[in-house]
């Protein structure tokens, strides 16, 4: 079982009982979802629109109808794996079972994808993103029943965090380094060029998955749903949670969903967003492990707030100078990217309050916690598109003329995600409060 410590919780010091091969081993596990997160949603639309089988406005609507699944199918993929097939090493196997189906289903989108009738593609979308949901929830679930203290999940989540990221890095990097070396390619081509990590990730993923821990599962009879959800609410923190996790997927999904317009309206640098997306992340990667230093020293809270204030002060000073040039440009995107480490926080958090969670409900609901977790993930990030796109157009922004409503943009690309990060705060101090108040969940002075 995963630890009963707290996530402000620092007592013991930063000293880890998780072994680095350990740590090594499990961040590796994180490569074929990683890879095929943000960079496959910035693709694949695209290149099923360039097929021609499918209307442009149905692709849209195809996305949207998955988006929706995802929401019916994460609770559901959560309760599966902490009730079915449980016992010794269930995390491993339900992960093993994930991993052949998302190999094949990412083999028919990049090759036929394009060419598919929007039933067909419907489907296979479907049970693609069931397989990448299954994978996730597992790994996620097997983290927490492999941390101990407050430490070890925040080197755990946080090397997960960094290696994510680097798989990040080189999934945009390949489609970017096909087009270099072969000016001609079609996008086809580049989204195989991009899927083909996959054949890196998956055999890394196979391997370290052998080298980490089993833990068991136990089979317990369910709550029911209406007892799982009066037990959640019943639990102020981690419905604060839960809140935190959208507040700042909501702020993610606006930076990302309006920066190729910033990067032309506002900077003048259109031909080069590529190039400033991919330096965000690379700054994402760079912070990682600062960023676990720190949670680890000084608590996971207080540090995700620190973050939050530092990301959202750089973005409302470009409204008094905003970046000028490729070379500053690039530093700007650099310190933007440190900020797209939330999820290091808030997975780990959520890891040391599952045992406590156990405690009040009588048995784990680890993988159902992590899949809820998921789910506010992309329901931050669907609502930050259709708000971003929605504002653009109360604002009067014209792709491709936006030199008219530049200044609107710079607005709503600065204080959208900002007050996203103000509300979080308020949560985050809310949580911080709680434990305060609440002798059971007191919290332990930083170590001198």
């Amino acid at each position: 079982m995963a630890s009963t410590a707290l996530p402000s919780a620092v007592s013991g010091g930063p000293v880890s009982t998780l072994r680095p091969r350990v740590v090594a081993a499990y961040a590796a596990t994180a490569g074929p979802t990683a890879m095929l997160a943000l960079p496959f949603s910035v693709y694949l639309p695209p290149y099923i629109a360039e097929g021609g089988v499918i209307p442009v406005a149905l692709v849209g609507l195809l996305f949207s109808l998955t988006t929706i699944w995802d929401g019916v199918v994460d609770p559901l993929i959560g309760t599966m794996v902490d009730r079915v097939r449980t016992g010794l090493g269930a995390h491993r196997r339900w992960m093993l079972i994930a991993l052949a189906p998302l190999a094949l289903l990412l083999l028919a989108l990049v090759t036929v994808g394009d060419r598919l009738p929007f039933a067909a593609l419907f489907l296979t979308m479907v049970f693609f993103y069931s397989s990448f949901s299954l994978y996730e929830v597992a790994q996620l679930s097997w983290g927490s029943a492999l941390v101990r203290t407050p430490a070890d999940s925040a080197m755990l989540y946080g090397m997960r965090d960094w290696f994510a990221k680097i798989a990040l890095i080189l999934a945009f990097a390949a489609p970017a380094a096909a087009q270099l070396l072969l000016p001609s390619i079609s996008l086809q081509g580049r989204i195989i060029a991009y899927a083909s990590l996959f054949l890196l990730m998956a055999p890394i993923a196979l391997y370290a998955i052998g080298r980490i821990p089993r833990r068991r599962i136990v089979a317990e009879p369910g709550l029911g749903w209406r007892q799982e959800i009066r037990a959640s609410f019943a639990f102020p923190a981690l419905i604060l949670l839960f809140g935190v996790q959208f507040l700042n997927s909501f702020a993610f999904g606006s930076l990302t969903a309006l920066f190729i317009f910033f990067a032309d309206a506002v900077l003048g640098l259109d031909a080069q967003s590529a190039v400033l997306l991919f330096a965000s992340f690379v700054g994402g990667a760079l912070a990682s492990p600062v960023w676990t230093f720190l949670a680890r020293r000084f608590g996971k809270p207080p540090m995700m707030i620190v973050m939050a204030l530092l990301i959202s002060t750089l973005l409302v000073a470009t409204l008094w100078q905003s970046p000028r040039g490729l070379a500053q440009a690039v530093i700007f995107s650099l310190m933007l990217g440190t900020g797209f480490v939330g999820l290091l926080f808030i997975h780990s958090m959520l890891a040391d309050l599952i045992p406590r969670d156990a405690e009040r409900c009588g048995r784990s609901r680890a993988a159902f916690l992590f899949a809820l977790l998921n789910l506010m993930q992309k329901f931050g990030v669907a609502a930050a598109i259709a708000v971003s796109y929605l504002m653009l157009d109360l604002v009067g922004f014209e792709p491709g003329q936006g030199e008219a409503a530049a200044r609107e943009l710079h607005l709503l690309f600065a204080l959208q995600p900002t007050a996203s990060w103000a509300a979080m705060i308020l949560l985050l101090l809310l949580i911080q409060r709680i434990f305060a108040r609440d002798p059971a969940l007191a919290i332990a002075a930083p170590p001198k």
